[in-house]
């Protein structure tokens, strides 16, 4: 065998094996691409729930109304809500405020505000349904 012929012989090996090589690695990734297509749903195809997981709102402290309460300054998103508690007296906002956007007890607020717990829960209730009621009226 002249030196040539295995020169050439060997370069056609060495062709051959780089082309398998190449065909068995496009094979794979076609293989891949079909198996992440079974997961795959187009965007135009998935529900609004789904979307929403991947998406964030900016809260800024413009978009709430602030109440000043003692040391606590609360925010409030609802422009409803907000008018309503502006409508209320300032005890019962006061209460109502500090147990539901505090978490403070009948008690706690019954201590800070130097209070009757009665005269405390009296309050919220009678607050909470003068809230609803206008609530009620003022929703379009």
């Amino acid at each position: 065998m002249k030196p040539f012929s295995f020169q050439t012989t060997i370069e056609n090996q060495f062709d051959y094996i780089c082309k398998r090589a190449i065909e068995d690695e496009r094979k794979n990734y076609f293989k891949y691409l079909s198996r992440i297509s079974k997961y795959e749903v187009s965007f135009s195809n998935t529900n609004d729930y789904l979307i929403n997981q991947f998406s964030t709102i900016d809260n800024y402290s413009s978009d709430l109304q602030i109440f000043r309460l003692n040391d606590f300054n609360i925010g409030v998103e609802s422009d409803l809500l907000s008018e309503a508690l502006r409508n209320l007296t300032d005890k019962k906002r006061n209460i109502i405020l500090l147990y539901y956007f505090i978490d403070m007890s009948d008690t706690e607020i019954a201590e800070l505000l130097k209070l009757n717990r009665s005269t405390v829960y009296r309050h919220r209730t009678s607050g909470l349904a003068f809230i609803k009621k206008f609530m009620e009226e003022h929703t379009e």
